[in-house]
């Protein structure tokens, strides 16, 4: 492979959208990243069919990548990076960076047509802005051991696709997106969290079929998912509910 070069400050997404396209379901967070609302948080590193797209709104930056793994050689310097790149990446990664956790992961796609709509002996309420607080206050639950959900902010409500389950008043499961993109028909549905004392009763499984609904009833084309490969009782769960695995690949933490 040629030595790619970065594209600057006018980066040709039509070319960048068709090359992500060529696999949609392990580009769904790329693609969504291509809304106006993202947009500008992107920098891309492209040479013919590879790409790599450093996305940074939250702190240190999440590098994504496809196509050559020698595409990470055209990376501007980074002192610190979350990782999100296919299994064969990785040994091109540690020759550039130091790994300093991973994680092996499922990517999964929902089956439109074996959809199991969960109808379970609650019903979920769907969530927007004003339940912020709530959404913070039961994921905090998880906080000490580790289980509260990553890159959860408060601009996902707006994709209109959180839903919950309350319990005397308390909210006590809920799950919505990580992103949504009308434009690109894409969904990757993230944030689902069971409060402790509630689990076992399903209510992941309802939340998750609430949430897939409403983006089937937008007509969204891609519904994604992660989910980690060592996690079978959840990796279960989303069969039963009509999602396919994909793809493995890593999520991580790299630097210099």
């Amino acid at each position: 492979m040629t030595s790619p070069a970065p594209i600057a400050s006018m980066p040709n997404l039509t070319t960048i959208a068709r090359t992500l396209r060529t696999d949609p379901v392990w580009s769904a967070y790329a693609l969504g990243d291509l809304d106006e609302r993202r947009a500008r948080h992107c920098e891309w590193v492209v040479h013919g069919e590879s790409l790599a797209l450093l996305y940074r709104e939250f702190g240190a930056p999440i590098l994504f990548a496809m196509g050559d793994p020698g595409i990470l050689d055209a990376l501007p310097p980074i002192d610190s990076c979350h990782l999100q790149i296919p299994e064969a990446f990785l040994p091109a990664l540690e020759q550039r960076l130091t790994v300093r956790w991973t994680c092996l992961m499922h990517r999964m796609a929902l089956d439109p047509g074996a959809f199991v709509d969960v109808r379970a002996d609650v019903t979920p309420e769907p969530l927007d802005a004003r339940h912020e607080d709530e959404l913070r206050a039961l994921f905090a639950d998880g906080r000490e051991r580790g289980e509260d959900p990553d890159f959860f902010i408060a601009s996902q409500l707006s994709d209109e696709a959180f839903f919950g389950v309350r319990e005397h008043g308390r909210l006590i499961a809920a799950g919505g997106t990580h992103l949504y993109s009308a434009s690109e028909s894409v969904a990757t549905i993230g944030n689902v969290y069971t409060h402790s004392a509630h689990r076992g009763r399903g209510l992941a499984s309802a939340v998750t079929a609430a949430v897939v609904r409403a983006l089937l009833a937008r007509g969204t084309e891609t519904i994604a998912l992660n989910v980690k490969s060592a996690n079978a009782a959840a990796i279960a769960v989303y069969e039963r509910l009509g999602f396919r695995f994909h793809a493995r690949f890593y999520e991580g933490q790299a630097g210099a």
